[in-house]
């Protein structure tokens, strides 16, 4: 058995799908859109072959993401270098995203982060 794809609901689609595909070379697989139910939605996927999916409909409610809340806590994204991990730490920085804890440039491999609609993202190489 495993995990076929995680979806996530966001407000802003195509915010959405440019955040996965700048910082994490998604490429889009599959678009739906069910203009009945005024629901749509990106099938990401990844180099090693993971998925994501990224949903939005109008009724969508953004509220204020604690970041110990229950249920979803962070997504775990790989980077292949240290040096791609500090280019994204720094342009998070210049978008003004929280960064929870960053790498020590002698050797840290992660950094945590509250990005895109107040998402947790945990980034490792």
């Amino acid at each position: 058995m495993r995990i076929g794809n995680v979806g996530i609901f966001v407000k802003d689609l195509e915010a959405a799908r440019k955040f996965f595909e700048q910082y994490f070379d998604a490429k889009v697989l599959a678009e739906y859109n069910e203009e009945k139910n005024h629901y749509y939605s990106y099938i990401m996927g990844f180099a090693e072959g993971c998925k994501l999916e990224l949903m939005t409909k109008p009724e969508i409610v953004d509220q204020p993401k604690d970041k110990n809340r229950t249920g979803y806590a962070h997504l775990s994204m790989k980077v292949d270098t240290a040096e791609q991990l500090y280019a994204l730490i720094d342009s998070w920085k210049e978008l003004g995203y929280e960064i929870l804890y960053e790498p020590a440039t002698t050797g840290g491999k992660e950094v945590r982060a509250v990005a895109f609609e107040d998402n947790v993202f945990e980034v490792s190489y």
